[in-house]
């Protein structure tokens, strides 16, 4: 019994050993592996999230002369032979670092008689996305796509961007953003509070955002609210408590649609282009109040009164267009 168990220990060790010197790296330095990018289909971007969805096309390229063969042509697998030939050669162990389950839809591996290795992998899943909405919905946005390689620092392999410029499908993006460039880059990354460094390859796709939806259904009604409450002035002062009712609507309104819009936002401690539209028109909803006020305590002074009345009425709605349209150019 015990001569059967050392038995199946050293098979054990010896099967070990072999599956080692399959998996080692071609070579005893830096392993360079080529990335060519290409952008099928952006299929959605979550702004709450802050997560995107994409259909890419990526191409793994390196040299192993341990896989040369005397074929007059290249070996070719699809598919799931692909993963059963992956189990008895040396790969990158490739990993797609700002997202948690790609689903890989079809791939291709193709070894050429000198060695050469070509892995063509489609992919689509949701990516993890660091946004900078300050200047939505007039923002321009970069969606980063991160891939290092699982088991192997930057000493041993280097992924490096393809010859190839990273291309997209012109014809197939994402409605609310127009995709206007893809690039790619190399570096090298280190994790907080470790010691290893990792090499990265960087795509990114530079996105402007379609921003007339947005000045038809927030900044047109939004602006248009105020506007229609600055005829607070053409009410009788004598009914004042109406001129606060039409405030108190335009404000509730402006509310509404602000809460509306939030839902689609994450809850970031910075102020948008939207929220300061907000934020202004709250503040100068409250200046015609405040305006009114002021000609209520001068009601006994007709002329100042009218001096009131007629400087809100103008100097209000102009500083407020002009003060929006600097918070939007800003």
């Amino acid at each position: 019994m015990m001569r059967r168990f050392l038995s199946a220990v050293l098979a054990l060790l010896a099967a070990t050993s072999a599956s080692a010197q399959v998996y080692a790296p071609p070579q005893v330095g830096v392993n360079e592996v080529t990335v060519d990018f290409f952008l099928l289909n952006l299929d959605s971007v979550s702004e709450k999230d802050e997560t995107f969805d994409a259909d890419l096309y990526l191409e793994y390229e390196w040299d192993d002369p341990r896989l040369a063969h005397n074929g007059s042509e290249e070996q070719l697998f699809a598919d799931a032979a692909v993963d059963e030939r992956l189990t008895t050669m040396w790969w990158p162990q490739i990993e797609y670092v700002n997202t948690s389950e790609p689903t890989v839809t079809n791939q291709s591996l193709e070894i050429f008689p000198s060695g050469h290795v070509k892995h063509t992998v489609g992919l689509t899943t949701t990516f993890r996305a660091n946004l900078d909405l300050r200047r939505f919905p007039f923002d321009r946005q970069r969606l980063d796509v991160r891939i290092q390689s699982f088991l192997y620092d930057a000493d041993r392999v280097r992924l490096i961007p393809s010859a190839n410029q990273p291309g997209w499908e012109h014809d197939s993006t994402y409605e609310e953003l127009r995709v206007t460039g893809v690039t790619a880059e190399s570096r090298i990354v280190q994790l907080s509070g470790r010691t290893e460094r990792f090499a990265e390859f960087q795509a990114s796709i530079v996105v402007v955002r379609n921003w007339s939806f947005y000045l038809w259904t927030v900044f047109g009604p939004v602006v248009l609210i105020f506007l229609i409450a600055c005829a607070v002035f053409l009410v009788p002062l004598e009914a004042f408590a109406d001129r606060v009712s039409i405030c108190l609507t335009a404000l509730l309104a402006c509310i509404a649609t602000h809460f509306a819009i939030s839902f689609n936002l994450p809850h970031v401690g910075y102020l948008t282009v939207i929220d300061r539209l907000f934020v202004l028109t709250y503040a100068f909803v409250a200046l015609l109040v405040m305006a009114s006020a002021a000609e209520l305590l001068v009601r006994r002074n007709a002329i100042a009164r009218r001096r009131v009345n007629v400087l809100a009425a103008v100097v209000l709605p102009l500083t407020y267009l002009v003060v929006i349209a600097a918070a939007i150019l800003r």
